[in-house]
């Protein structure tokens, strides 16, 4: 029995999704985003100035 052929597309679908989940999971391990999750909600009690903003010509100033 052949599936028709909206099925072969959602399971191709399924699995480039699928396979793009696995690809950015693997890219953020590689590059350390999950080293270290501790520190981020502590990041906001931080007492320092906040950076300013930039000027419209690109320059902080």
């Amino acid at each position: 029995m052949m599936m028709p052929l909206g099925l072969w597309v959602v399971v191709g679908w399924m699995i480039l999704v699928a396979a793009i989940g696995l690809a950015l999971l693997a890219w953020g391990w590689k590059n350390g985003q999950f080293q270290d999750v501790e520190s981020a909600k502590y990041a906001m009690l931080e007492d320092r100035e906040p950076a300013p903003w930039p000027a419209k010509n690109g320059g902080t100033s």
